[in-house]
């Protein structure tokens, strides 16, 4: 056993297999989805950590990574309701996103191997391919002025090249939910020492609070960031997984509300 199933949510995995995750990281107090849990409120990081989503979580995870799994070589991240199949699947395609497959509740038990305590290679979420470019999939569901002065951030803190910037706007391949994933701890780490790093953009003169849906802007941000590193930097340190989402329907919805 050298792999530990860490659930990321502000609601908890179902109960029915919640052995599946060893611990629980919620930014409110939740009741079952796992034996340990760790409550890690969205404020730690100032008035505006929500704006981080699921990172806010996912960053602390990578502060106390050493602590939580040090006898351990993977990470199995999962979400409340989604997480990663490193083998094909055969399933219903969302219809709001071809590239998630969506399963019920009631059928989980056969993914028990997704969950699997022993991992031998990292096993990334699904790549999806965007013709007209992750810019324009970003001004379609976000706000352009967010990435736009995003990018000029990290070249300003010398995490960009000009290159590097030219090549992050044209790239035209996103992982969704890039989080979840199998990843070596030695792999995870280094790939939020960068997101952290990357996340002040938050404490910037060029961040924007936005609200409703958009109130999560950091989270969308950090997640082009996210991918474009495995894309770029680890494609040949996994494989690629297919993108699984507990749904008991085949149109996917986001979480919209403030989390409280």
């Amino acid at each position: 056993m050298n792999t530990i199933n860490v659930c990321i949510g502000h609601l908890p995995f179902p109960e029915r297999h919640a052995h599946f995750i060893d611990l629980a990281i919620s930014p409110n107090v939740i009741t079952g989805g796992a034996k340990r849990r760790a409550i890690v409120p969205d404020d730690i990081y100032g008035e505006n950590g929500h704006a981080l989503s699921e990172y806010a979580q996912l960053l602390w995870l990578y502060k106390n990574i050493d602590a939580i799994a040090s006898n351990f070589e993977y990470v199995n991240i999962s979400h409340y309701r989604r997480f990663v199949s490193p083998e094909p699947v055969d399933g219903t395609k969302a219809s709001n996103g071809p590239w998630i497959t969506t399963i019920q509740e009631s059928d989980m038990g056969k993914y028990a191997s997704c969950f699997d305590r022993t991992n031998s290679i990292s096993c990334f979420n699904t790549p999806v391919h965007f013709s007209d470019g992750v810019v324009s999939q970003y001004a379609t569901a976000h706000v352009l002025e967010d990435f736009l002065n995003f990018v000029k951030y990290l070249m300003e803190i010398e995490m960009f090249s000009p290159v590097d910037a030219a090549k992050f706007l044209r790239y035209q391949d996103i992982i969704p939910a890039c989080s979840v994933g199998i990843y070596q701890i030695e792999i995870f780490k280094k790939l939020y020492l960068y997101l952290e790093r990357a996340s002040g953009f938050m404490n910037s003169s060029y961040f924007v609070v936005r609200d409703g849906y958009q109130r999560r802007s950091m989270g969308f941000l950090l997640e082009r960031l996210h991918s474009f590193l495995i894309l770029e930097l680890l494609r040949n340190m996994g494989k690629f997984g297919q993108n699984m989402m507990i749904s008991e329907s085949h149109a996917v919805t986001s979480t919209t509300g403030r989390v409280s």
